[in-house]
């Protein structure tokens, strides 16, 4: 799975995260604005600086306008270094380059995929959400970053690690090693009464929405225990009334499927294995956190007035002025328009 899977760090929180997964044996490829911070990543095979760029200080607008004039550079280095069939796009919500470019990148991306470019055949997201204590504009970039990462068409499953819950390098290193843990488990944990494939771990990733995975020593490995390590995790909080497509678990201990099921939904589907060293337990195609990204509105429109009274002191063309996150009801899948041209979207990012 290793060589099917690679990724598209981008900024510096998605290059620390990028290289712990480069250090495992991953392809990665490392994008910023800046190129004092593609230096502090040691020992990268591939890095990229995007033309015209000193970085841009959570300035998301100054970030799509680099990749807009940059992308055609952009994306031949993604297909001509990602020799993988899917590729997760790593970036921080609250920071200016990631946040800017992620989304975007991956939607212009994902057309190029639609078209039969290359061998990528689906394209997902890592992201950061801040912590609270950040300021209002990593607030206010995280809300408008899922705003754009949510209405992707076609974009496979979406990580989050929640900043809120710790130490940022530690949280970092919890989900690089448990998604690697889990995308080793065709390889790793083989039993009699039942395996987990290849292909099913790819649908499971291929799955629209976010994705989620914990895991749990042998000696503790309860249905309770479980449920409750996913409090603990890494990842942004699961909604309380969970929306959910797979569930994939490799147990060890005494873990009830039917009862986790009452607990975190009906999934459409439960791929299923077993093992004796830990309990691997991956849910996806689950809904959005929307409690939490409600929170970092919250925090956002707390300081509304100071926020107004500066962008309008200081503006930039293209620059929203206002906390005007929430915009017009998106149309139904039944309303949805043909796949836009990347001129068309590049227009949709750039306001």
């Amino acid at each position: 799975m290793k060589k099917k899977i690679g990724f598209v760090a981008i900024g510096q929180a998605g290059g620390n995260i990028g290289k712990l997964f480069e250090d495992r044996g991953f392809s990665v490829l490392y994008l910023n604005t800046s190129q004092e911070d593609l230096r502090t990543i040691r020992n990268a095979k591939y890095t990229y600086h995007i033309a015209g760029g000193e970085g841009c200080n959570k300035d998301r607008a100054k970030a799509k306008r680099l990749v807009v004039k940059d992308f055609d550079s952009i994306s031949r280095e993604v297909y001509e270094k990602m020799d993988v069939s899917m590729v997760y796009v790593i970036f921080a919500s609250g920071g200016g380059t990631g946040s800017g470019c992620g989304p975007m990148l991956i939607d212009l991306l994902l057309g190029d995929v639609a078209s039969g470019e290359g061998r990528i055949e689906s394209i997902g997201a890592i992201t950061v959400i801040p912590d609270e204590k950040e300021s209002p504009r990593a607030q206010i970039n995280c809300y408008e970053c899922f705003e754009e990462l949510t209405a992707i068409e076609g974009i496979a499953s979406v990580m989050a690690i929640d900043n809120s819950k710790g130490d940022r390098l530690a949280l970092n290193q919890r989900l690089v090693s448990v998604f690697s843990d889990f995308i080793e488990i065709p390889n790793r944990h083989k039993d009699v009464r039942g395996n987990i494939d290849r292909a099913e771990i790819e649908e499971t990733l291929k799955a629209k929405g976010m994705l989620v995975v914990t895991k749990v020593p042998a000696k503790e490995s309860t249905t309770a225990a479980v449920l409750e390590s996913f409090k603990k995790s890494a990842f942004a909080p699961i909604e309380p009334d969970m929306v959910i497509k797979y569930m994939a678990i490799s147990s060890a201990g005494d873990v009830d499927v039917d009862a986790m099921r009452k607990e975190v939904g009906i999934p459409v589907d439960v791929f299923r294995t077993y093992n004796d060293r830990s309990t691997i337990c991956c849910l996806a195609g689950l809904n959005y956190p929307k409690t939490r990204l409600e929170a970092v509105y919250r925090k956002a429109v707390e300081n509304q007035e100071l926020i107004l009274k500066n962008l309008q002191a200081v503006s930039e063309p293209g620059m929203k002025k206002g906390v005007d996150f929430l915009s017009p009801a998106r149309p139904s899948a039944a309303e949805a328009k043909p796949k836009a041209s990347r001129r068309e979207l590049m227009k949709k990012y750039m306001g």
